[in-house]
């Protein structure tokens, strides 16, 4: 039996942060800028790197999903095979990957290298799966830090 009721429709995510400039720099939050005065108080810290994108998954190959692969398409007007303007007669469509945009990539005076990501609310619903998949390809810990009262958190 149906419920005669109509669903109601589901609310997109928002995060409502507030984009800040400090020190010639352009931050997507309050709390990244907070962390960034953060390193650059910090002696052990020697260069701090923003927003370093990272490639998480590379261009790769599809078959086209309209011709099947085989590049050709039946007319619509002759019957005749005419080239699949999708995949353009190669049969084959490449995709983009997946990339990632970190907030940070700090190295101290020792030379070890970190990733940070900074949170100020809850995490995307897909943070978790690109965590993942950068730590199995670049082979480091990605490290994601919260700011709870006046101190930054490690999680």
């Amino acid at each position: 039996m149906r419920n005669s009721r109509p669903r109601a429709k589901r609310q997109a995510r928002q995060y409502i942060s507030k984009k800040a400039e400090y020190d010639g720099h352009e931050f997507d939050s309050l709390t990244e800028m907070a962390y960034y005065k953060y390193l650059k108080q910090d002696q052990a810290v020697k260069d701090i790197e923003l927003q370093p994108a990272f490639q998480l998954v590379d261009r790769y190959e599809v078959e086209c999903k309209r011709c099947s692969g085989t590049g050709k398409l039946p007319s619509a007007r002759t019957g005749n095979p005419v080239n699949c303007r999708l995949c353009k007669g190669v049969g084959r469509r490449e995709k983009p990957g997946i990339g990632y945009t970190a907030d940070f990539r700090v190295t101290y005076i020792d030379g070890f290298e970190e990733v940070i990501d900074i949170k100020g609310g809850p995490v995307s619903r897909d943070f978790p799966l690109r965590q993942k998949l950068f730590e199995r390809r670049y082979g480091k810990e990605l490290v994601v830090i919260e700011r709870k009262g006046k101190e930054w958190v490690r999680k």
